[in-house]
């Protein structure tokens, strides 16, 4: 199992996810990557993806896995920067012997948002209220959610907000959060100044970098 650590930045950040994941599989096709497929009437790669980012939100630290027969993960990351735009290039690459299932375990994502001004430091004390409650933008309509349990980190320096918020089976989007920052704190964060830093993984009741975890 080949993990690729990829970014999705510049003009890929508001290519949908639908969409990424063909762009991917097209290029591991074109990178000749023997990827595996699955078993039954329509076979389809076995590969996985992480809770993507939403649209227009930057990310340095998206992860890929792939289920192929290479083991040499640098001539997988090499022949995969070769067959992919610059916006979705690889950094980083690692091998397990097994999936390591990061869609079902990273829980929590950090995230940086710079703003064109310096941003009040009373955001951080979100992260201390007992409930905070916002509002949540779906289809049919609007949702009140308390959203304190999924904040797991706040820190205000100058212009940028440092954010580590729940990603996963319990998500906390980070562009509806930001939408609440700007209008309760008369902010204007655009969404493409958004950009998911790190994923993170609970080990023994501790939160580790995925990077760390699978290294």
């Amino acid at each position: 199992m080949i993990i690729l650590k990829h970014l999705k930045v510049d003009d890929v950040s508001y290519v949908s996810h639908k969409d990424i994941l063909r762009v991917l599989q097209r290029g591991l096709k074109r990178a000749k990557i023997d990827v595996k497929y699955s078993q039954g009437y329509v076979p389809h790669m076995l590969t996985y993806t992480t809770t993507p980012v939403p649209l227009g939100v930057q990310s340095k630290a998206e992860y890929f896995a792939i289920d192929c027969l290479q083991t040499d993960k640098d001539d997988v990351m090499r022949r995969y920067n070769e067959s992919m735009p610059q916006g979705m290039r690889a950094v980083d690459c690692f091998y397990k012997d097994k999936n390591p299932n990061l869609a079902g375990i990273v829980v929590a994502s950090d995230y940086i948002a710079t703003c064109a001004n310096n941003l009040p430091k009373e955001i951080e004390k979100i992260k201390d209220l007992k409930s905070y409650v916002i509002t949540l933008r779906k289809k049919g309509g609007e949702t009140e959610k308390d959203v304190s349990s999924l904040i797991y980190d706040l820190k205000v320096d100058g212009n940028n907000l440092y954010m580590r918020l729940a990603s996963g089976n319990d998500n906390l989007r980070a562009d509806a959060f930001i939408e609440n920052i700007n209008s309760k704190f008369s902010c204007d964060i655009k969404i493409n100044d958004i950009a998911r830093t790190a994923q993170l993984v609970n080990v023994c009741g501790e939160l580790k970098d995925v990077e760390e975890f699978l290294k």
